[in-house]
């Protein structure tokens, strides 16, 4: 009975080690994968491509000098200053 007992804990300990490897493995080994320096290439070439489209954009600031531009006028009408809240706003109201 001693002897079984010493054998399922030796099998037991054997599967314990093994699942802590695995353990580690999976959570602190980081795989080395071409696929990750492929996708990072691709990413580059795209990011390459959009500044290129990015570049070639011209801005057409001919409008600016346009007698019809300088002529608007702004229609905006300031705000009134109002109070906001109360300067404590725990204390209680006089209402």
């Amino acid at each position: 009975m001693k002897n079984s007992k010493n054998k399922r804990t030796a099998i037991l300990a054997l599967i314990l080690v093994g699942l802590l490897f695995v353990a580690y493995k999976v959570m602190f080994v980081s795989p080395v994968d071409d696929m990750v320096a492929e996708e990072n290439v691709a990413a580059g070439e795209r990011v390459v491509a959009i500044l290129r489209e990015v570049e070639s954009i011209n801005f057409d600031v001919s409008v600016i000098t346009d007698p019809r531009f300088k002529s608007l006028q702004s229609i905006e009408i300031p705000l009134p200053s109002l109070p906001v809240g109360k300067k404590n706003p725990f204390s209680a109201s006089a209402n």
